[in-house]
């Protein structure tokens, strides 16, 4: 096939999977428990970006979180009785995006997790039309930094006990529409990856509770899951189980902690991957040493869908923070990755497309935080992927 006979095909089947990505109406359904959302069962854990080659040796910050999901699950009462649970296999650890889950970082969602259930309600009884993400833990430690705090755990109950029955409540009266909310962020200057301060403001006025209302203010990144799996469920809808199979647009961009993968809307269920870099960016110590570990996490499917570092022009603030980061240009370099306006949300593109990263030579950027490598320090600060343009030519070359 001639190189414009290939564009030309390229474009037609990515036209194809715009169209089923601008339909999607992602809406927040639902609480539910792991086990009962995605049938996972016990002594199985979930972790970010693509399968690990070996997984009973993950990296230090994705083992530390998975020792701490055995302490809670209560399938270990010490940290040396989860580590061997993991090194034997017996604790098995799997993709999340294999069980259509995203988490941040390097959280791991454990079959008594509550995910978000995000859902398209232009499709409400379609099963492939869901997605799932973890529901946060308020303020304070968090198990997506990948520690061993025991402050995590205590977290972690009371998510369970106290903050996931209050806004299961709250669902109640029905779906809450997300593109409200993503649109209010991005008018009140989030990038909706770095910062979701706004919409998470806006999230805290539509459920109109005052008890929620409290805890949402301290925890301005609560939107972000929620936008995790709504992008996930856009992108997964792009791809609709690879019928258009010379489509080019980027499903995931995730990493493990090790590699960094891609998926392609022509062939979703094939990552490809190469050893992954650190994100880089401003640290919450200046000066602190610690080594940024390896990209990890799924929200990269936010940048792929064409917010977070690709929105970074409509949120000073973030795009102030990483300035120093940035490369010269970006403002113009970035959208010409992207293969369409986003039809909700005037002025921003949409869809990272691998064919345009191959035919420009300009790597796609991705506004995800750096965390300790050593799976001890936990959040460093925010940071800056740069993806390789390596990556998309791999994965071009591979279909």
């Amino acid at each position: 096939m001639s190189a414009g006979a290939l564009a030309e095909t390229r474009a037609a089947a990515n036209r194809a999977a715009l169209a089923r990505l601008h339909a999607v109406r992602p809406q927040w359904s639902a609480v539910v428990r792991a086990r009962d959302a995605v049938g996972l069962p016990d002594f199985t854990l979930l972790h970010a970006g693509p399968p690990f080659e070996d997984p009973v040796g993950p990296p230090p910050p994705v083992l530390s979180s998975a020792v701490l999901a055995c302490l809670h699950e209560g399938w270990a009462s010490t940290e040396a009785d989860a580590q061997r649970l993991i090194a034997s296999g017996k604790v098995r650890l799997v993709d999340a995006q294999s069980y259509r889950v995203v988490v941040p970082l390097a959280a791991i969602v454990s079959p008594g997790t509550p995910l978000i259930e995000v859902t398209d309600a232009a499709a409400p009884n379609d099963p492939r039309r869901r997605a799932w993400s973890m529901f946060g833990s308020g303020a304070g430690a968090q198990i997506r930094f990948g520690t061993r705090e025991p402050a995590v755990l205590e977290r972690l109950r009371w998510r369970d006990n106290v903050f996931v029955p209050l806004l299961s409540d709250a669902l109640a009266n029905g779906p809450i529409e997300l593109f409200p909310l993503a649109a209010a962020g991005l008018a009140g200057g989030d990038d909706l990856h770095a910062r979701t301060t706004a919409a998470t403001a806006a999230l805290a006025d539509r459920l109109a509770l005052p008890a929620a209302h409290s805890i949402l203010s301290q925890s301005p990144l609560f939107f972000l899951t929620l936008w995790m799996a709504a992008c996930h469920l856009m992108m997964d809808a792009a791809a609709n189980d690879g019928s258009d199979p010379d489509a080019t647009l980027v499903v995931a961009l995730a990493g493990n902690g090790r590699e960094v993968g891609v998926r392609l809307a022509g062939d979703p269920s094939r990552w490809v991957t190469l050893p992954a870099a650190a994100p880089r960016g401003p640290r919450i110590k200046p000066g602190s040493t610690e080594s940024a570990s390896p990209l990890v996490g799924d929200s990269g499917v936010i940048d792929a869908a064409g917010f977070g570092a690709q929105a970074l022009r409509f949120a000073p603030e973030p795009a102030d923070a990483l300035a120093p980061w940035l490369p010269a240009g970006w403002q113009s370099a970035q959208p010409a990755l992207l293969a369409d306006d986003w039809p909700a949300f005037a002025g921003l593109r949409c869809a990272l497309d691998a064919a345009a990263v191959a035919a420009h030579g300009t790597a796609p950027l991705a506004a995800i935080a750096m965390i300790d490598a050593a799976g001890r320090a936990g959040l460093l600060g925010r940071g800056l992927y740069t993806a390789p343009v390596a990556l998309f030519l791999a994965a071009l070359n591979r279909r």
